[in-house]
């Protein structure tokens, strides 16, 4: 599928508490923006979503891509089909405050596991009735 590289999933759009759904495994795309202290242009990790029913692309920074291999895996393409929640939040950015696309995922797509269960269990004091 040919997405519109005009198309990108802004902060300004969203709101938190709405969801992206992935469409496609993603890419490796160079910023033609922002380079490193040498001069090589830095890569941009750009996966398409669909948000609001549109089809969009998304950059997604070490922290994202971060938060989806710990619930979906490593393999993007086993992300294809899955959601994500937004959570907008400031950040300091190049310097700049400024709103940024934080993704989770749902709680019904994220179950605990036993260890999980098992480390809640022990953090809860014994009630003696």
């Amino acid at each position: 599928m040919k997405l519109d590289t005009g198309s990108y999933l802004k902060s300004a759009e969203v709101n938190t508490g709405e969801s992206v759904t992935f469409r496609n495994e993603g890419e490796w795309v160079e910023n033609t923006k922002f380079t490193y202290d040498d001069g090589t242009p830095k890569n941009d990790f750009v996966i398409g979503v669909v948000y609001r029913g549109a089809d969009k692309r998304m950059r997604l920074n070490k922290t994202n891509r971060d938060n989806m291999i710990a619930a979906y895996g490593a393999e993007t393409r086993d992300w294809v089909g899955k959601p994500a929640m937004i959570v907008k939040e400031k950040m300091l950015v190049a310097g700049k405050r400024m709103d940024v696309i934080t993704l989770e995922v749902p709680a019904a797509n994220n179950p605990l596991t036993d260890q999980d269960k098992a480390d809640i269990a022990k953090d809860q004091p014994d009630i003696p009735f």
